[in-house]
C-alpha cells in the first residue's frame, strides 16, 4: 500500500506563484507551420524505480529531480536524484504508542540550531522540559521542516548511538536521521563543509531549499537493500499481513 496523500499546501503555494508569473507573459504563440504541439518523449524509469516496482512498492517516484523516501519497517531513508539513489541513511522512526505515520508531504527548509519543545503530554508522563539550541537538544544540529498537518518532519539526533540497534522504533513519531548532515548538503545543493559553516553560526536560523524535494513516508515490509536483494522486515506496528514470496533475506536473521 502507498503513503497517505495529505494537503502539500508548498506546492499549491508555488502553482499560486507559477500562475501570477503567467499574467505576465505574452500571450503570443509562435508555432512553425505544419508542426503540432511539442511532444515530449517521456523518460524512462531509472534501475532502480523498475525494481522498486517489480518487488511492489508503489510509490510514484519521479524520473527526473529530488526525491526522499523513508521506509519505516526498514529503518532507513533513501534520497534519489532523478530516480537513482544517491544517499541512504538509516533512520530512528515512531515507537508503536507513537507510530510514525504514512504520508506523502514535501520538504522545503532546513533549519539549523533548533530549539525543541516537549508536548504537554510529554513533560506530564515522562518529565521532558524544553532544550535550547545545542549539542544536547533532541533535534539534534537541523532540521528538516515538512509541509503536513501532522508535525511530523526529519531531523537529527543528539543520540547517535540509537542507530546501532537493528530495532529502531524509538521517537515520537519523527524520524531522525543518522546522515543528516550530508541530506542537508544534497537538499540545499552545498558541501558538507559549508553545512558545517551554518551550524558554527550557533543560531538559529532556517534555510529555504533551491526546490521543494517530495517526501514519501511509507510502509512496506519487503524492501530491498542496497544489493537488491529483498528484505524481509518486521512488522513492527502489527498492521500489515506480512507475506514472504521469493527468495527474501530475513532482517532478524
Amino acid at each position: 500500500m502507498g503513503p497517505s496523500v495529505r494537503p502539500i499546501r508548498a506546492i499549491l503555494r508555488l502553482l499560486s506563484v507559477a500562475s501570477a508569473l503567467a499574467a505576465c507573459a505574452t500571450t503570443e504563440q509562435r508555432v512553425p507551420p505544419a508542426i503540432g504541439p511539442a511532444v515530449r518523449p517521456e523518460t524512462p524509469l531509472s534501475g532502480y524505480v523498475s525494481m522498486l516496482r517489480s518487488q511492489g512498492v508503489g510509490v510514484d517516484i519521479p524520473s527526473q529531480g529530488k526525491f526522499v523516501l523513508v521506509n519505516i519497517p526498514s529503518f532507513e531513508l533513501v534520497a534519489l536524484q532523478d530516480g537513482v539513489p544517491v544517499l541512504r541513511s538509516r533512520v530512528v522512526v515512531g515507537k508503536p504508542a507513537a507510530a510514525t505515520p504514512e504520508m506523502l508531504s514535501s520538504m522545503f527548509a532546513v533549519q539549523f540550531n533548533p530549539s525543541w519543545t516537549p508536548t504537554p503530554s510529554m513533560i506530564r508522563n515522562e518529565g521532558l522540559h524544553y532544550m535550547p539550541p545545542g549539542p544536547q537538544n533532541p533535534l539534534g544540529r537541523m532540521m528538516f521542516a515538512l509541509d503536513n498537518e501532522e508535525f511530523i518532519y526529519l531531523h537529527d539526533t543528539n543520540e547517535k548511538a540509537l542507530f546501532n540497534r537493528g530495532r529502531r522504533a524509538l521517537s515520537h513519531g519523527c524520524v531522525r536521521v543518522e546522515q543528516a548532515r550530508a541530506l542537508a548538503a544534497w537538499s540545499l545543493g552545498v558541501s558538507e563543509r559549508e553545512i558545517d559553516s551554518m551550524i558554527t553560526q550557533g543560531k538559529t536560523y532556517s534555510v529555504p531549499l533551491p526546490e521543494i524535494i517530495p517526501v514519501a513516508l511509507v510502509y512496506f515490509t519487503r524492501f530491498p537493500d542496497e544489493h537488491g536483494q529483498v528484505v524481509l522486515h518486521p512488522d513492527i506496528y502489527n498492521n500489515r499481513q506480512v507475506e514472504q514470496r521469493g527468495n527474501l533475506k530475513d532482517a532478524a536473521s
